[in-house]
């Protein structure tokens, strides 16, 4: 089947998701400074949180998650890629490979030309000319399937950067973006270009064990507010290296893919 007629199908039965057009701590109004940017305070990391997982079609993943990359250029891009994978292998316990047999993958990154990029967006956006880069998530009872990011590959360094950062954020589970005001690369407009100590929080949060198999609602959103208080905590005691302090201290998932 060719890449057009894949990814079509696809469109077809997922949701879409799109980017449009602050360890010493300084206090700055409810935030702190670290690693240069706006770190949230515990009430707003838990409304963001709620916003971030809940605000959209959510899941997380429960299997090992195999990437291919697809596109004349993407040998531009594997690095970024595979930091910003080891980024979250380390946040999430799960793992996260990339692999050359697009069989084998139940997440595909797109690198694409600008005319197959504005066709494929037209297909699944009204104003699709606001829309920078895209995902769309296949979820059965909150676990991410499948998964495929879009990207246009002429886009500036810096726009892309930000474009796989909050794209591969929405392939990991996050349905919905936070407001102009929280420093995180899921915000829409300018956003951030790597991830934010915010979105390490979250997402260390989102995957922790005592969420696991917390099922939606009041109940998953007093956990997670434990979780994120936690994850604070760690991050304010940290020397600086915020990754190390956030690193996932439960159970791993394992990369062998069950085809679920």
């Amino acid at each position: 089947m060719s890449l057009v007629s894949r990814v079509a199908a696809a469109l077809a039965f997922v949701s879409a998701l799109a980017l449009s057009v602050p360890a010493s701590a300084q206090a700055y109004g409810n935030f702190l400074e670290v690693r240069g940017e706006r770190l949230a305070d515990i009430n707003t990391l838990v409304q963001n949180y709620r916003q971030m997982v809940y605000g959209g079609q959510a899941g997380r993943w429960r299997t090992g998650v195999r990437v291919v990359l697809i596109g004349d250029t993407v040998e531009s891009y594997v690095g970024q890629v595979r930091a910003l994978l080891g980024e979250f292998e380390t946040l999430t316990g799960v793992s996260f490979s990339i692999v050359e047999d697009e069989s084998l993958a139940n997440l595909r990154i797109y690198f694409s030309a600008r005319a197959w990029f504005n066709s494929q967006a037209a297909r699944a956006f009204d104003d699709a000319q606001r829309v920078l880069c895209f995902t769309n998530t296949r979820t059965q009872n909150g676990t991410i399937q499948q998964a495929f990011v879009v990207i246009p590959e002429d886009l500036q360094p810096r726009a892309l950067r930000a474009c796989l950062a909050h794209e591969m954020m929405h392939a990991i589970g996050f349905g919905s973006h936070p407001p102009q005001s929280f420093d995180s690369a899921l915000r829409n407009g300018i956003a951030a270009d790597r991830l934010t100590t915010n979105d390490r929080i979250i997402i260390r949060a989102r995957y922790d064990d005592r969420l696991r198999n917390a099922a939606n609602g009041t109940a998953a959103m007093g956990i997670a507010t434990h979780v994120l208080g936690d994850m604070l905590g760690r991050v304010l005691e940290a020397a600086g290296d915020t990754l190390n302090a956030l690193a996932f201290d439960g159970d791993p998932v394992s990369k062998d893919f069950d085809g679920a």
